[in-house]
């Protein structure tokens, strides 16, 4: 089951929030609406989930992301059998709604891959959802904010959608982003574990065209109506009329992190040539993250620099 979307009163709760304003007018954060409360992205990390319950408003944030990026001695002093962190509290942790600390303190936890997709979100104004979770696993980690090690994924999670035009239809079209050094774009045997991957979000997509219409239409509607000045005019134009949302099941791949000499280089370009052959025009390559534009704030078309 796939449902997106928060009510009215919900909305009108953040927009009351004296607080919103200022996640609204920060253009380092990502706003994600999800089944009921809605999640505040930096640079991969989820630094507010907000639920509303019996009429109130309820931000959380995971405590790791709490420890102050400031602290000048990080060694805490045991006390017998004890750290004696009680002495030191107001110092370790983040006091008062401060977003830099809160941005600082998560860039902690912030992979390379995940601060790449940052900054393409920051460059998309039609990208409308990240981290997107086709599981219930998956649901409960992005729920939570709590990230896996690095190197481990949580299966059936894409990591962002955009609204995109065709054939004077709105779509919903899903990417899948993978730094230049991920090993899940090689293999010796010429099928990377990107292939099975995008295979299965496409098949899990398939199962839930509805849920998937009806979730982003709510999704369009609910950006628009909290007020985020970095939206797309397409996104609002789906908002007006949520009915006209096509969805394109096939997972778009995009590649990013990478220089001149690794993009010329003759291993590369074999590993390349496997990936074009089952993407086609679905495979996006860029050096830069914050560069990339052309496939993803447009209908997608191949894209080589």
């Amino acid at each position: 089951m796939f449902n997106r979307g928060i009510n009215e009163e919900f909305v009108h709760a953040l927009k009351e929030w004296g607080h919103w304003g200022k996640i609204l007018n920060d253009s380092d954060l990502f706003i994600a609406i999800r089944d009921g409360y809605v999640n505040v992205y930096y640079q991969g990390c989820s630094i507010f989930k907000i639920s509303y319950k019996n009429g109130r408003l309820t931000p959380e944030t995971h405590y790791k992301y709490l420890v102050s990026p400031n602290v000048q001695n990080p060694y805490v002093l045991w006390k017998g059998d004890r750290p004696a962190v009680e002495e030191r509290v107001n110092e370790i942790l983040i006091h008062g709604f401060d977003l830099e600390l809160l941005k600082k303190s998560s860039s902690w936890y912030a992979e390379d891959e995940k601060e790449g997709v940052h900054d393409i979100l920051k460059s998309n104004g039609n990208i409308v959802d990240v981290e997107v979770a086709l599981s219930p696993e998956a649901e409960l980690e992005a729920a939570s904010g709590a990230r896996k090690e690095k190197g481990r994924r949580v299966a059936h999670r894409i990591d962002f959608a955009a609204i995109q035009a065709k054939d004077g239809k709105a779509w919903i079209v899903f990417f899948e982003a993978k730094r230049f050094d991920n090993g899940d774009l090689r293999s010796q045997t010429h099928k990377p574990a990107v292939f099975e991957q995008t295979e299965k979000y496409k098949e899990l997509i398939e199962k839930h065209l509805p849920e998937f219409k009806g979730s982003y239409g709510k999704i369009c509607k609910n950006l628009v109506d909290l007020g985020l000045n970095r939206i797309d005019p397409l996104v609002k134009d789906v908002a007006a009329n949520p009915k006209q949302l096509e969805v394109d099941s096939d997972v778009r791949l995009v590649v990013f992190g990478y220089d001149k000499d690794q993009r010329d280089g003759k291993v590369w370009n074999e590993h390349k040539k496997t990936l074009e052959n089952h993407f086609g025009n679905r495979l996006l390559l860029k050096g830069s993250p914050s560069e990339f534009t052309a496939g993803i704030s447009k209908y997608s078309l191949k894209v080589a620099a």
